[in-house]
């Protein structure tokens, strides 16, 4: 017997009538006649006897009855569990360093959750070496990053170029300008993301390549800080240019020849379940675009 036989001779058990449990399935009655007796050639067992129009179960239906719901009850379990299973897959955790948030958590918290609300998002703010690690270790589905050292773990998938840029008050007299040396943008007073970050790994590398001894006086980990103390200028920063917005009294001006990449980073050999193509497919085309 297969599920839906189980399902079929369960129904007419309950109602000891094939009309009555063919109205309630929403079948014909010839067609639930044709499944029982389908079932009794099946089995080999005599299950109903024929009172008028109703039927009563014999012993054997009885003990058939008995191991066909302990068969449903198993069956239910194992559907609720296969949909635990894909709901888990509609919660996504996404790893998101804070300069790539500027740009991508608008995009995700409006505009994704718009189009499919069905798929939850989990989101936390490492720092990029952070989150890397955070996919190699499983810890999250997926990351969006600014570059990432080459692992042999993770899959990158390009985004955009960014240009790494020296942010500046709004009203200072370098506003304006197309460009900087890193060696002029070096000599100011400075505020960098925490060593940990791929970004300040990579000015700091530039530097001791180029022989250059930057002035810096605080690393942060939080934007949020590096844009209050360049306000109240105290300091200048370098950042990536998309994690200096519009409207926040900051400028920024590029460093030549300086860029970041970004990239959306999954682990390798790991499957890539529905959302997480939805959500991928989604970011890569608004940069694209």
């Amino acid at each position: 017997m297969n599920i839906q036989q189980m399902q079929y001779y369960a129904e007419v058990c309950r109602y000891e009538n094939v009309t009555r449990a063919a109205e309630t399935m929403h079948m014909s009655q010839s067609t639930l006649s044709l499944a029982m007796k389908n079932i009794e050639e099946e089995t080999g067992l005599n299950l109903f006897r024929h009172v008028g129009r109703n039927i009563q179960i014999t012993e054997d239906g009885h003990a058939l009855l008995h191991e066909v719901e302990s068969m449903l009850k198993h069956f239910k379990r194992f559907e609720g569990s296969v949909r635990e299973i894909a709901h888990r897959h509609n919660r996504l955790q996404i790893a998101l360093p804070s300069q790539i948030a500027t740009v991508i958590l608008p995009l995700l918290l409006e505009e994704f959750r718009k189009l499919h609300p069905e798929i939850e998002l989990e989101i936390t703010e490492p720092a990029g070496g952070e989150a890397l690690d955070m996919v190699e270790r499983e810890e999250v589905d997926l990351a969006f990053v600014h570059d990432a050292d080459d692992r042999p773990t993770l899959t990158l998938r390009k985004l955009s170029d960014w240009p790494i840029c020296l942010c500046v008050p709004a009203d200072h007299e370098l506003t304006g300008q197309n460009s900087i040396s890193l060696a002029k943008a070096t000599a100011y007073p400075l505020v960098l993301l925490g060593r940990n970050f791929i970004l300040t790994h990579e000015i700091l590398e530039k530097c001791r390549k180029q022989k250059l001894t930057p002035q810096v006086l605080h690393y942060s980990p939080h934007l949020s800080t590096i844009w209050n103390i360049v306000r109240q200028k105290i300091a200048f920063s370098i950042l990536t240019g998309n994690g200096i917005p519009a409207g926040s009294g900051l400028a920024a001006i590029p460093i030549k020849g300086l860029f970041q990449r970004g990239f959306v980073v999954t682990k390798k050999g790991r499957q890539i379940y529905a959302g997480e193509r939805l959500l991928i497919d989604f970011v890569r085309q608004k940069f694209k675009a």
